[in-house]
């Protein structure tokens, strides 16, 4: 199996965690603003003669227009669907409701590399939501310029471009195209909802083409791209080895990393005032995992870590400093109390597997980041100041770091951005440095305009973990950009895995606010926690590549 269809797997297995649910029932139906029900104009076959040469160039094409039924939620809605490709490979689907379109349009986000195009009737992170599941919202997504089966399509220099931003973009043009010609009439409000990488297109859309979407949710966004899948997973990768080097043996693994996560809580998880199981601001946290290590000459090491499983944890949570100068190289790493969702990313699936899925990350993204002929090895990378020289020339292409959104906000647009603390991919603290990179250009009082972050206590990469991964963020962008009603708290939930009950709801405040148990009433549920000051209000600290989080011109069109 290839290189990106193993990571394309990974990722829509783990994006397929992040069910994000719309709304309390009959109260978000209520609160959201009612637009009529839009039926089409035109037969679904007619579409298949649309035209997209203006938008994709010649060669792009429709393939098929069909009408069918998909089942959500139990019940089976009416679309048609329309499959093609803008040249020179960017596949599309587009889904739009026969019988139920609320003049609303969402595009789906891509995980991962991408290589393929999302199936789904919902978007991902509106499973559960009222105008989603009743068929309410045009979809489109796209597989972003490539097949997860062509080994080298990212040797080619206009497969980058369409990967990068072009894909997302124009499936987007040939969307609303075809909402014109079925309906009539244009959308009222687009909407744009992914996580991971698909949370960088989101961002990159903002920062590019600002008026290509009235509202963007962004989840755990791969928005630092090329230092992410780098040296971000190099460090990781390496680090748990003992030899420092791709060839070394694997170090910890997950009977290790149960015992080292059970230590963290023990040690820190009363220090948000509530003892859960959950972290609610890992930052409060400096838990030493040598305080476990086991004692000298111990015979049996299966309650507590070796000398070199300390030293790993401890490179794991550190990351790297450059040799000479001590900065620290990455922005942000594996927080405290994430250590559950390592097994299957840096640290093996299997007390019998020989790699890590880290490794595979660095070598399928060598061609995207790098310019030269032969990009650099897991082994070559440097952990030094010196390297970003190599992770610059790519770096206005694939990155989504541009803090200065002062033409989306401009054009309206709303942004909600949020991020799982737990999170075992992408560090959170990427996600907060961004953040702050915003106050520093925009300001606080431009920001509070058009976004709002939230950061989820115990919440793994797009979902799962051991928090609660469940919430309505459709309705909260919905809410804001047609009612004008900023969100404040968002109700999160965990459910049963059997049942789908719910068994815990807590809300999340925009940063940096946290949630406070009240001291009485049921500490699972929403209504016993309100909304408190930050528990930690230290800037991130300074590192290697603060400038990437700095205002730049994108890659020419």
């Amino acid at each position: 199996m290839k290189i990106k269809t193993l990571w394309g797997a990974a990722i829509a297995a783990v994006l397929s965690l992040a069910i994000v649910a719309c709304g309390d029932g009959d109260t978000a139906a209520a609160q959201t603003p009612a637009l009529a029900i839009v039926k089409p104009t035109a037969a679904c076959a007619s579409l298949a003669s649309t035209d997209l040469t203006a938008i994709g160039g010649v060669g792009s094409t429709i393939t098929s227009a069909t009408e069918g039924t998909l089942a959500i939620n139990g019940s089976n809605v009416k679309f048609c669907t329309v499959e093609g490709t803008l040249a020179p490979a960017v596949g599309f689907r587009v889904r739009l409701p026969v019988d139920t379109w609320t003049q609303r349009y969402a595009h789906m986000g891509c995980g991962g590399l991408c290589g393929s195009i999302d199936a789904s009737a919902t978007p991902g992170q509106a499973y559960g939501c009222p105008i989603a599941q009743q068929g309410g919202l045009v979809l489109s997504s796209t597989n972003m310029g490539h097949t997860g089966s062509e080994a080298n399509w990212s040797q080619d220099a206009q497969r980058r471009v369409d990967f990068a931003y072009r894909g997302v973009h124009i499936t987007t043009e040939a969307t609303k195209k075809l909402i014109q010609a079925y309906y009539g009439q244009a959308q009222k409000q687009a909407y744009f909802v992914g996580c991971s990488d698909g949370g960088r297109e989101g961002l990159m859309a903002a920062q590019r083409y600002p008026t290509d979407y009235n509202g963007i949710v962004v989840g755990a966004p791969a928005f630092l791209f090329n230092v992410q899948n780098s040296l971000h997973h190099g460090w990781l990768a390496r680090s748990n080895r003992d030899t420092g080097l791709s060839t070394g043996n694997l170090v910890l693994f997950p009977a290790k990393v149960a015992l080292l996560h059970t230590a963290v809580v023990a040690a820190c998880d009363a220090l948000d005032g509530q003892t859960d199981g959950i972290l609610s601001d890992p930052r409060q946290c400096h838990f030493d995992p040598a305080t476990i290590q086991c004692a000298a000459g111990a015979s049996d090491t299966s309650s507590c870590l070796t000398a070199t499983e300390v030293a790993t944890a401890t490179q794991f949570y550190n990351g790297p400093r450059d040799p000479v100068s001590n900065r620290r190289i990455l922005v942000g790493g594996p927080q405290y109390g994430s250590e559950l969702g390592w097994t299957g990313v840096f640290v093996p699936a299997s007390a019998t597997s020989t790699g890590v899925f880290s490794e595979m990350i660095v070598g399928g993204a060598r061609n995207l980041i790098f310019t030269d002929a032969t990009p650099p090895t897991l082994d070559q990378l440097e952990f030094t100041e010196a390297f970003y020289s190599q992770l610059r020339p790519r770096h206005a292409l694939n990155d989504a770091t541009n803090p200065d959104l002062s033409a989306f906000k401009a054009a309206g647009g709303k942004l909600i951005l949020w991020h799982g603390w737990a999170d075992q991919h992408i560090s959170p603290i990427n996600t907060i440095a961004y953040y702050e990179a915003m106050q520093k250009t925009m300001g606080q009082t431009a920001m509070d305009g058009f976004m709002r972050m939230y950061l989820v206590p115990g919440v793994a990469h797009c979902g799962g973990g051991e928090g609660n991964p469940n919430m309505d963020m459709l309705t909260a962008i919905d809410d804001w950009v047609l009612q004008g009603k900023a969100p404040t708290a968002i109700t999160t939930y965990r459910t049963d895995a059997t049942t789908a009950a719910v068994t815990n709801s807590r809300p999340v405040y925009p940063y940096p606010a946290v949630a406070k148990y009240n001291g009485t009433g049921d500490a699972t549920q929403a209504s016993s926690y309100r909304s408190s000051a930050a528990l930690v209000n230290a800037v991130t600290p300074d590192w290697a590549g603060t400038d990437m989080f700095t205002p730049y011109a994108p890659a020419p069109l």
